[in-house]
């Protein structure tokens, strides 16, 4: 069965969470690798609020079937050797082993935007 969330974030709100708490909201939500990608970028807000888009979409789709007790910084958006955005999940729940997970996202001027699809197979 296919589960869905999607997420838009607005990226200055991201920017201004950021000056305002620096890493302490850095290491709260993302990996170590997700913030040097993003710093390593020109203008690094738009790909943490991706991110961040990415985490809640995946938390959302996760939560309409009953799993809904992961904090965001057990998901990390990666991006695959080709290019394409993946998701890891770092906890060792077999519910969750049981889904897989596609994400996209999205940025544009103002917002960036997220969408998740989970396949179960808890038929």
């Amino acid at each position: 069965m296919s589960h869905i969330g999607v997420d838009l974030v607005n990226i200055s709100r991201i920017r201004e969470i950021v000056e305002r708490h620096g890493e302490r909201f850095l290491s709260r939500y993302f990996s170590k690798s997700e913030i040097e990608y993003s710093m390593g970028r020109g203008n690094p807000y738009p790909h943490l609020a991706a991110r961040f888009a990415a985490k809640e979409a995946v938390f959302k789709a996760f939560a309409s079937i009953g799993l809904n007790s992961m904090p965001l910084s057990s998901f990390e958006v990666a991006i695959s050797p080709s290019g394409v955005p993946e998701l890891r999940v770092s906890v060792s729940d077999s519910a969750y082993s049981r889904c897989s997970v596609a994400i996209s996202l999205s940025h544009e001027r103002e917002y960036a935007v997220a969408v998740a699809i989970i396949e179960d197979d808890f038929q």
